[in-house]
Parts: C-alpha cells; sequence; structure tokens
C-alpha cells in the first residue's frame, strides 16, 4: 500500500513511505486549484490555509501553505503519518506539494470548519447530544490512531489535539486534521524529545516538562476539549484558567457553574456531571491513571444513549414501522430452511473468528462491530431507502454524528452465505475515495447488517432514471473515477480484485456527485501468473457464481477473467452517454446495437447521445469517443483493453475536451469583444 518517495535538493535528501493513493501536485497545479489562493478559509502559525478546486473533478479542497520551506524532512514526516491513516473522523489527505519556496497540504475541505471557530466566535446553538458526538467522533479518531500498533508496528501520537485542530462536516461530525506534531511511535515504544512543539494550552505538563511523548498526552489534551464542549469557554482567556475555575467551583460544590447555560437544564445534568467526571479523569496528573480513548470514546457513547434514552419520545408511527419491520424480518428467517439457518450461522461464525485474519478488521473503531441494541438506536428504522428481496436499507446516524446508510439482509437467497462473507471481507480491506467505506457490521441479530458511509445523491441508476439536471462534466467526472475504482481494484494493491458486478445501481453517488463502487457481495480475488495472457486471471477463492453477468463471451464454467469488469463497465459508459438506464442484463446487448446502428447512420452516433448534453461540437465529439472507447470494452474477452487502460484513455479525453471547450470559449468572448467594438465604431 505504499511506495518509497524520495526528495532531493542541494542540502537536504530523506525518504519516506508514502500511501500510493496520495497525490504530489506541482506548484502550478496547485495555484490553478486556488486560483492562486484567492480564497482563504484560516490561517495559524504555520502559515495559510485556501479553499481550491481539483480541475478534473471539481472536488472541494483545503490547500494548507507552509511559512517556512526548511522543514522539508519534518513535512515529509507529516505527510507520510498522516498517508498511513483511514479513519471516518480524520481528514482525508489527498496530496501534497514540495516547492521551491513552499511546502503545502492538500486535504479534504470541510464545510463547517473548526470546533474553534464555532464553540468561541459564533452564536450558532449547539445542543448537548451534538456536542457528545463531536466528542465520540474525536475520542474514536484517536482511539484509531493509538491502536494502529495492532495491526502494524506503530502507533500515532497526534500530540496537538485542541479545538481548531478538530474540523466540522455538514452534519456536524469531527474530522481530527494537522499532524504536523504528531509522532509514529514504532512498536508503541515512548518518544523523547527536546524540540517541545504543539499549543502550551492544552498540552500535557508531563510532556512539557519531560519531553516525554505518549499516546496519554492526547488523552490529557482530549480532557480539555471535553471541558470546552460543556462549558464552551475557552480553556485560557486572559488571565482565567478554565481548568482552575473548574476544580476551584467542584472544590466549593458549585461545579454545576462551570456548564454553558444553553445546556444545563435538568435534564442533561445527569450527563453533564458525568463528563465532567471523565474530562477530570483525563487530566490527572499521574498519566498512568489517565483512561485509554478507546475506554474514553466506549463510555462516551453510552452517555450519549443515556441521554437519547432520557429525552427521546417514539412517535406512533415510528414506533409501528420498528416492529412491523422487526416482526417480517423474524418471519423471513423463520421461513428459511433449518439448513440454510445453520449455513448462515456457520458463515456469520467463520467471520467472526476470522477477524483476526484481515488488518483492517482488527483495527479497533475502523470497522466496528455493532449490537442489534445499537443498530435500534442508529436507525429507529424510520427511514427507508431501499428495499429488495434480499434486504433494505435504512438511513442512520452514529452516535458521532455520521450519517450512515444500514442494509439489513431480510432474506437468505441461494449461495448468499459466501456472498454475504465475501463482500465484507473484501470491502474491509480495501481504501479508495471511490469506493464505499464499510464502518461497520452486525451479525448477533436475526438478520445481519452492515453499515457503509452514506451517500447523499444516492445511484447511478436513481439519477438515470430522473429528471435532475445531469451535466457532461459530472457524467465524464463518474466514469473516469468509476473507472479508476476498477483499475485500482484490478491493481497488485489490493490482491487483484474482480469486482463483477458494475451497473449503475451498484454506484452510489455522494453530495459533489462523486462515485462510489459497491455491491461485491460476488466480488472475487484472483492472483496473476507468469504464464498466463495479461487480462486473464486465476480465482483464489472459490465462491458461488452470481448469476448476474451477462457478458455473452463469459463462460460461466471457466475461470472468471478481469475482463468481465471491462465489459460492464463499457455499458455503463453507453448509459451515462444516453441516460438509457436498464433493468434486465439482456438489454446489453440491445443497448450497443443502438449505439452501432446510430454511429453508421452519421458516423458520429448523434441520434444516440442524450440530447441535454450534445449541444456543442467539442461535446459530440467527446461522447462519440467515449462510444467507440465502449465498443472496444465490449470485443471478444481478448481484446478488450485493460481496466488501466480504459481508465488512461478517459483522463485524456478529459483533458483534450476541456482544452477543446476553453478554447472555443476564448474564442466566443473574442468575438463577442469584437462585435461590441464594431457596435462602438458604428
Amino acid at each position: 500500500m505504499t511506495e518509497n518517495i524520495t526528495q532531493c535538493n542541494d542540502k537536504l535528501k530523506f525518504k519516506v513511505d508514502i500511501n500510493q493513493n496520495i497525490k504530489v501536485f506541482t506548484e502550478d497545479e496547485i495555484r490553478r486549484i486556488t486560483s492562486n489562493f484567492s480564497i482563504p478559509i484560516g490561517q495559524g502559525g504555520f502559515g495559510e490555509v485556501y479553499r481550491g478546486i481539483l480541475d478534473d473533478d471539481y472536488d472541494l479542497v483545503a490547500v494548507k501553505r507552509y511559512i517556512s520551506k526548511d522543514l522539508r524532512k519534518e513535512f515529509m514526516e507529516e505527510v507520510s503519518i498522516h498517508s498511513q491513516m483511514s479513519h471516518k473522523n480524520v481528514v482525508e489527505l489527498i496530496g501534497y506539494c514540495i516547492g521551491e519556496s513552499t511546502l503545502m497540504i492538500v486535504t479534504k475541505y470541510i464545510s463547517k470548519g473548526n470546533l474553534d471557530d464555532i464553540l468561541h466566535n459564533s452564536e450558532i446553538p449547539i445542543p448537548l447530544d451534538v456536542r457528545l458526538g463531536i466528542a465520540i467522533g474525536c475520542a474514536e479518531a484517536l482511539s484509531y490512531m493509538h491502536s494502529m500498533h495492532l495491526s502494524s508496528d506503530s502507533l500515532v501520537c497526534h500530540g496537538d489535539i485542541k479545538p481548531a485542530n478538530i474540523l466540522l462536516d455538514g452534519s456536524l461530525t469531527a474530522k481530527l486534521s494537522d499532524f504536523g506534531v504528531s509522532r509514529l511511535l514504532s512498536g508503541g515504544v515512548t518518544q523523547y524529545t527536546v524540540h517541545i512543539k504543539g499549543s502550551i494550552a492544552y498540552m500535557d505538563p508531563i510532556y512539557f516538562h519531560e519531553g516525554c511523548l505518549t499516546p496519554r498526552s492526547d488523552v490529557y489534551s482530549f480532557g480539555i476539549v471535553l471541558l470546552e464542549l460543556i462549558a464552551r469557554k475557552r480553556v485560557r482567556k486572559g488571565d482565567i484558567n478554565l481548568i482552575g475555575s473548574f476544580n476551584k467551583a467542584c472544590a466549593n460544590g458549585k461545579g454545576r457553574e462551570i456548564f454553558d447555560a444553553a445546556i444545563a437544564n435538568e435534564n442533561n445534568m445527569k450527563i453533564l456531571k458525568e463528563m465532567k467526571k471523565l474530562a477530570t479523569e483525563c487530566l490527572t496528573l499521574d498519566s498512568h491513571k489517565r483512561p485509554q480513548m478507546i475506554f474514553v470514546a466506549k463510555r462516551l457513547r453510552i452517555l450519549k444513549k443515556e441521554l437519547k434514552d432520557i429525552h427521546e419520545k417514539y412517535s406512533e408511527p415510528i414506533l409501528a414501522s420498528h416492529h412491523s419491520w422487526r416482526k417480517n424480518c423474524k418471519q423471513d428467517i423463520t421461513m428459511l430452511s433449518y439448513n440454510s439457518r445453520m449455513q448462515l450461522k456457520k458463515s456469520l461464525g467463520i467471520f467472526k473468528r476470522n477477524r483476526s485474519n484481515s488488518k483492517i478488521l482488527s483495527e479497533p473503531g475502523n470497522v466496528r462491530i455493532f449490537t442489534q441494541e445499537e443498530l435500534n438506536d442508529i436507525t429507529n428504522y424510520s427511514y427507508l431507502l431501499s428495499g429488495g428481496t434480499s434486504g433494505k436499507v435504512y438511513k442512520g446516524t452514529l452516535e458521532d454524528n455520521t450519517v450512515v446508510a444500514v442494509r439489513i439482509f431480510s432474506e437468505v437467497l441461494e449461495g448468499f452465505e459466501g456472498a454475504f462473507i465475501n463482500g465484507g471481507m473484501i470491502l474491509s480491506q480495501i481504501v479508495h475515495k471511490n469506493i464505499i467505506k464499510l464502518l461497520g457490521y452486525c451479525l448477533d441479530a436475526d438478520c445481519p447488517a452492515f453499515l457503509y458511509e452514506y451517500a447523499a445523491k444516492g445511484s447511478l441508476s436513481d439519477i438515470l432514471d430522473g429528471h435532475e439536471d445531469f451535466p457532461l462534466h459530472l457524467r465524464v467526472k463518474i466514469a473516469v473515477q468509476t473507472a479508476e475504482a476498477l483499475e485500482y481494484l484490478h491493481s497488485s494493491a489490493t490482491g487483484i480484485i474482480r469486482h463483477g458486478y458494475v451497473v449503475p445501481s451498484k454506484i452510489l453517488l455522494d453530495d459533489n456527485f462523486t462515485p462510489k463502487l459497491t455491491g461485491f457481495s460476488w466480488a472475487q480475488r484472483v492472483i496473476k501468473e507468469s504464464n498466463i495472457t495479461a487480462g486473464e486471471d486465476v480465482i483464489c477463492s472459490q465462491l458461488p457464481s452470481s448469476g448476474f453477468n451477462n457478458d455473452p463471451t463469459h463462460d460461466q464454467s471457466a475461470l472468471l477473467r478481469l475482463k468481465t469488469d471491462v465489459y460492464q463497465f463499457g455499458v455503463l459508459l453507453l448509459t451515462l452517454i444516453s441516460r438509457k438506464n436498464f433493468i434486465f442484463y439482456a438489454d446489453h446487448d440491445h443497448l450497443i446495437s443502438q449505439f452501432v446502428a446510430a454511429h453508421k447512420a452519421d458516423n458520429r452516433g448523434r441520434a444516440f447521445f442524450d440530447d441535454d448534453i450534445a449541444g456543442h461540437a467539442e461535446d459530440i465529439a467527446l461522447l462519440e469517443e467515449i462510444g467507440m472507447l465502449s465498443l472496444k470494452c465490449v470485443l471478444e474477452i481478448d481484446q478488450r483493453p485493460t481496466m488501466k487502460e480504459v481508465a488512461e484513455h478517459l483522463r485524456k479525453l478529459r483533458i483534450s475536451w476541456k482544452n477543446c471547450s476553453a478554447k472555443v470559449a476564448t474564442l466566443l468572448s473574442e468575438i463577442v469583444a469584437e462585435s461590441h467594438i464594431a457596435d462602438a465604431d458604428c
């Protein structure tokens, strides 16, 4: 998953491990992304942060530009540490730039800014359950970082936990950021330093005086953040010290005075006192008595549950649908044959036992195991996103405010047991921005469940069937990024995986129309052998055949081939340029023949293209190129390109189209300008 990046100049040479998904930007690219640093969104002692837009994908990003260029080694250590983390509560690192005059980090843009500004520079009401959610998110991120040594040789200490480094997204889910002070502790061994870095107000006194950095240093800093959340006051303001005021108030029996009046009502008081007690434990000067973050996160989740029980009053319709669903679910299971139920329990037992064999599954807080009761609290089974023969998908919210999709399996189809285990095991070990994230699973329910990241726009199939404006640049973005997801699956980074079910309904879209490939129940790992033609791969795992593939050249009894994904992707391209969705797999041939006939009629295929995106000559030229690429993807299996070749071709088409569109726009503006001059002369 990593590659060695070596950076050199006349004075310095160093080498670090960087995750291969992290992009290296040039200074010119950064200037273009940020429109020459035109939109500042924050600043600190390191420099400034600017908002930008990735050229190709139209994704919002944050670019942190450092003042000093003499800290390249430290900078690359920060990038290396950040690149090795993948967690829903850690801000996503996209890339970095080492320029002649500056150092820059590119991360995903987090819309609501940082916790410090929201707490102390705004009047925004923040209910206690939301504050608890923010605390839980931060605690889970730290628990994950402190537990990384369970699956690798090192753990991470953040070293600078404070509200300014806790970003909040649209649902007020915490995203931990800024790893400039962070340290990778090999084997979890304590590290000493004479160069103390970080914010003094939030710093562990032991670290400050002795230079001793341990995970318990983060626990202390988190305790201060917890205090600020319940008090909505800064830890230091002038001569006032929140910790001192807190201790004094508690000693005088006036601990209630420390709480923010906006949340200090009678219903919340029990929870606030427990949060205060937990903060006190985190702030003890005896570091060995401080709780570990994994237990801090657990206690906060319990408090969130208790708060919900105190406040929540279910409406009758919700209760009715909840009980109705539970009844139906149990009926479905009861109707299953005895053998089917035993097979499922056996398979789920294997999944449980094999958890330790998976690097990702063994990392606490990354892929989480949920109980049936927790599923009830997360969903209330009140917001149904979709339903089908094998189960239903509900919208839910985790304790840290993260919105999720919960897939409940209500029936067991033939071959389902292996598919259920297969999909979970494969997804849990994949990290890619265009592949849906598996956040957790529940195996102790009558109906087992998976929890995924939520995709607000639904599936590509929904968009194709709907009436929402669907411009060409978004379709090209979806095509390129889906191809890149498949390119990644077909690479050695994943051990080579055949997806096997690349259809519009299995491509989910987030708020920014970023595609997220899902539907891994029938995915299979393959290995390449030197004596086999490139692209023809041997299956490692023998799992049930899905029956979903309608590739006419595919022999179900023969070895599965990666080129099946290429075929299905080719058909997907045709749906994107025509907006002609398909329901049955027999429609593949019809869709292909329609484009072939249209292309023969005018050598372009204009009649096949969606009228909404075929208004300009340069757009029609792009659509024709995409159509011709789709035909290459559905050729005889040994003539199809690889997904790497397909992705590269699409990237080149997009660049060429954008350049052409820019030239046309410039030409039109010049014509308009000349006409204005002519009018003036007249």
